[in-house]
């Protein structure tokens, strides 16, 4: 009996109510896949770079090193090469790079922040302290 009922109070709406209903739902949705379509997130994408400031002596270290002026982590490039600097280096802000070359560094002390770099390349660094967030 209840289902008849609420068969019957539907039934009894106005085709233009119902077309009404339809057209709202049908209209939310295709705006809903004109933005899919036009590529348009509605949120970033966890892949996107966030900008992390660098250090004056990371950023001068940077532009020694590669001739690249670097003010924050999206500026960097994917992949960072500071192989054989023995000055200190803070290396808080490389931790979104894909590959980061810190071979023969020893001014190198906390690495905390990297445990998200791809290729990480510690070979021959002294005087590192707490490496348990590389994984």
């Amino acid at each position: 009996a209840k289902v008849v009922s609420s068969s019957s109070s539907s039934s009894s709406s106005s085709p233009s109510q119902r077309q009404g209903k339809y057209r709202q739902t049908s209209t939310a949705q295709s705006n809903k896949d004109s933005d899919n379509a036009s590529g348009v997130r509605a949120t970033p994408a966890k892949s996107l770079r966030s900008a992390v400031p660098i250090s004056a002596e990371t950023r001068c270290i940077i532009k020694r090193m590669t001739g690249r002026e670097c003010n924050t982590s999206a500026d960097l490039p994917a992949e960072l090469n500071l192989s054989g600097f023995e000055d200190p280096v803070d290396v808080s802000a490389l931790g979104q790079l894909e590959a980061l070359h810190l071979r023969g560094c020893t001014g190198v002390v906390d690495v905390s922040t990297l445990g998200q770099v791809h290729t990480l390349n510690l070979h021959g660094c002294t005087g590192l302290v707490d490496v348990s967030t590389l994984g």
